[in-house]
């Protein structure tokens, strides 16, 4: 999910993703077997514990049931996950969903049809103790606060922050590779906060730090990840966009009625995490609904992602819902 400029559009037509790619396992309930389902590729920002809901939609035979053979990539950018489904390398996308409206103002246009991931994921962590929690932000004045490089979202949303509606908050941002880096940078008295996805944010908690700013809680409602594609796909493939969709909505249902299933299919996924360090990271994520209960994306999530998009320069016209987003297949799947 981290912003980075659209390279031009002209290059789609000879994008290469290179990516892991992942084949989703024969579900036992598919009698007629791999063969006979329909192959379709997501391409994805990367492997990435907020995901949860498509790796569940994996695991559990989701997309099996309903007549698909899932090959998930991972491009590494926003940008290069909707580049791939543009031209055709991958059928849908998950990541940052404003790129369908920044694609749409160089020519190329895409659908957002499902939410994946709700409101602005990163909490801030502190070692030191008279960093208490922070519930009114000009309390940020003074500290500095660790985030990954420009022009990434967590960075963008940082400043966003900091610009307090016209009252700038005197505080100083600190850029740091989302690879863990900006945690060392607080243990090393180089910035006071780092601002973390999950389950890093948790790793930190582990290791004695505690979280004293959310996100989450500033911005509410917020699109940030999103099930993407083209208009060509979109305006074709109805039916496998609904079946998409409904296997995730199924995901999502399961990881907010069943827990310990949850977080056994993120051992899974993250075998490298500490079985404690995942419940806390998937515990954190329902409490802020960082995770959605359906995969249907508001007009108010959509628009305050817009409007932020507006204010970097990135998006000169209105990227308006009712152009860039169909929130039809998850109605559908959800009613």
């Amino acid at each position: 999910m981290i912003m980075r400029s659209l390279p031009p559009f002209v290059l789609l037509c000879c994008l290469l993703v290179v990516g892991c790619t992942r084949l989703q396992p024969a579900a036992v309930s598919d009698p007629t077997g791999v063969g006979s389902r329909k192959p379709l590729t997501i391409a994805q920002f990367g492997h990435i514990f907020l995901y949860l809901p498509l790796y569940v939609a994996l695991d559990n035979g989701y997309f099996n049931d309903e007549g698909l053979d899932v090959k998930l990539i991972s491009t590494g950018g926003d940008e290069k996950t909707f580049a791939a489904v543009s031209s055709g390398n991958a059928q849908f996308g998950v990541a940052d969903p404003t790129f369908t409206a920044i694609a749409r103002e160089h020519g190329q246009g895409g659908k957002v049809v499902a939410s994946v991931v709700n409101g602005v994921p990163f909490w801030g962590v502190a070692f030191r103790d008279d960093i208490k929690p922070i519930h009114d932000v000009t309390k940020l004045a003074g500290l500095r606060i660790a985030t990954f490089t420009a022009p990434s979202t967590n960075y963008t949303v940082i400043k966003e922050i900091l610009q307090n509606k016209g009252r700038p908050i005197k505080a100083k941002i600190v850029q740091g590779a989302p690879t863990g880096s900006i945690v060392a940078m607080v243990k090393a008295n180089q910035a006071d906060i780092a601002m973390e996805l999950e389950p890093a944010a948790s790793i930190a908690v582990s290791q004695g730090a505690h979280v004293v700013l959310s996100l989450q809680k500033e911005f509410g409602d917020f699109a940030i990840t999103g099930l993407t594609v083209a208009d060509y796909y979109h305006d074709q493939n109805g039916d496998t966009i609904r079946s998409v969709v409904k296997a995730l909505a199924r995901a999502m249902k399961y990881i907010h009625g069943n827990f310990n299933g949850t977080i056994e299919i993120a051992k899974k996924e993250f075998p490298e995490v500490d079985d404690s360090i995942l419940r806390a990271a998937l515990r954190r994520m329902l409490d802020e609904g960082t995770i959605p209960s359906t995969p249907v994306m508001t007009k108010e999530a959509w628009d305050k992602a817009i409007l932020l998009r507006r204010r970097t320069g990135d998006i000169k016209g209105d990227g308006s819902f009712e152009t860039n987003v169909n929130m039809k297949f998850a109605h559908d799947v959800t009613q």
